[in-house]
């Protein structure tokens, strides 16, 4: 019996302690497993919010773009300037990659956004956009632009993925070459904050982009400054299902001359008249234009839009500031207007019409004119669009210029040029 109570006591003692030593390890194991998981979700806690702050800086980048493919077809002018016809198997037709685009926004903090878009071609890569925003804060109606932006006009500002016609007028490509310009501009919108429907833009520009070598784009090549202000102002009529947007823009400038050659460089004026300028001289360069933009809530939707465009422009080579369209060494006196009308039919066709007319050079007309340059020339466009879905659109287009006749100028020009275009156009958006 003392035998058994003996072993008893012996094996409740060793399972006693054995308990404590198991309770003991547990527990510390317990609380070192723990410390170990509290290290890891701390580590995984510092990871994610640097995934956090990197996410928070991608959600202010926005991204879009789009490319044009298409394929031309052209009616080839008869001959190549005065005299007997020189064009030998003319080339009647083409695939062509109209524009490649892709535009980065970024809001790196309130009231700060900067736009980046080059566009892409088969042998280059050139910069459409490029500037720096700085918003208001405290009114949220003023904007300040600093960079490569749109000149101040509505066909510039106009986003050429949004066109209803395949190209711009011969208007803006003239006096508006390559669309944009480098400067500052401040812009007003009434609207946002005080819901008075105004939009005052100024802007202070080099003048020069697009002009010449790409050497004298990137910085002012004359130290003069050019001045453009655009107001515009909209009536909203939703009862009645029409909206209408009218204003004004005007562009303040001048070409000077900074060299001379030897013999000294002709130039002509406004009445074709030859005159010299001398190093220094200051040519007039200078309009006026009018807009309007009607939109109604009939059968689908419709549009109207025009402009009217008036002034004195010149171009000069000493520095090299031309325009192939408009030539150089002169000053000249334009005119110029456009009227597209727009019409939806049913949800994913849009049928277009627009008649634009360029005289870049008022003075003069018909056998008076010397030069092709000077001719008027009226361009009517004819477009069908077929929206596939939200991102792709499908283009049918034809363009048909009619230019002024000149037995002076003679060659093409002694009747309508053979310049049409038939287009198919594809369109993806992202």
């Amino acid at each position: 019996m003392k035998k058994l109570l003996t072993v008893l006591l012996l094996a409740t003692s060793f399972l006693s302690k054995a308990q404590d030593e198991v309770k003991t390890i547990s527990i510390d194991s317990l609380k070192e497993t723990i410390d170990q998981h509290t290290m890891k979700f701390g580590g995984l806690d510092e990871r994610l919010s640097t995934i956090e702050s990197d996410l928070s800086k991608l959600t202010k980048i926005k991204v879009s773009g789009y490319i044009q493919a298409q394929f031309d077809k052209y009616e080839f002018k008869d001959h190549i300037g005065p005299g007997s016809s020189t064009q030998a198997a003319p080339i009647t037709n083409s695939f062509y990659l109209r524009r490649a685009r892709i535009k980065f926004s970024y809001e790196a903090i309130d009231g700060v956004k900067v736009v980046l878009q080059p566009d892409f071609a088969f042998d280059k890569v050139s910069l459409k956009d490029a500037y720096v925003v700085l918003n208001d804060r405290w009114t949220q109606t003023y904007s300040l632009f600093l960079g490569q932006f749109d000149r101040l006009n509505y066909e510039l500002e106009y986003s050429s993925g949004s066109m209803e016609v395949l190209e711009r007028t011969r208007m803006a490509s003239i006096i508006y070459p390559g669309e944009k310009e480098l400067g500052a501009k401040l812009e007003a919108n009434f609207d946002t904050n005080y819901n008075f429907p105004l939009k005052l833009e100024l802007a202070v520009l080099n003048g020069n982009f697009n002009l010449g070598t790409t050497t004298n784009q990137t910085k002012d090549i004359d130290s003069n400054k050019d001045v453009m202000a655009r107001a515009v102002y909209s009536i909203k009529l939703p009862n009645k299902g029409l909206g209408i947007d009218f204003g004004a823009h005007g562009y303040f400038g001048s070409t000077k001359i900074l060299a001379q050659t030897t013999p000294l460089t002709v130039f002509s004026d406004v009445n074709n008249q030859n005159f010299t300028p001398k190093v220094g001289d200051n040519l007039k360069k200078g309009w006026y234009g009018a807009e309007m933009q009607i939109y109604y809530d009939f059968l689908g939707g419709m549009a109207l839009k025009g402009e009217y465009i008036s002034g004195t422009i010149s171009e000069t080579t000493n520095p090299v500031q031309v325009n192939s369209a408009f030539n150089f060494n002169k000053v000249r006196e334009f005119t110029g207007y456009y009227a597209t009308l727009i019409k939806n039919i049913g949800v994913r066709h849009q049928a277009v019409f627009r008649y634009d007319v360029f005289d870049p050079n008022t003075k003069l007309s018909g056998n008076a004119v010397t030069t092709a340059g000077d001719l008027k020339v009226s361009t009517c466009s004819f477009s069908w669009q077929y929206y596939f879905d939200d991102n792709v659109k499908i283009v049918a287009g034809y363009s048909l210029p009619i230019n002024e006749r000149s037995t002076t100028v003679g060659g093409d020009f002694l009747k309508d040029k053979k310049d049409n275009t038939f287009t198919i156009r594809i369109q993806a958006r992202f």
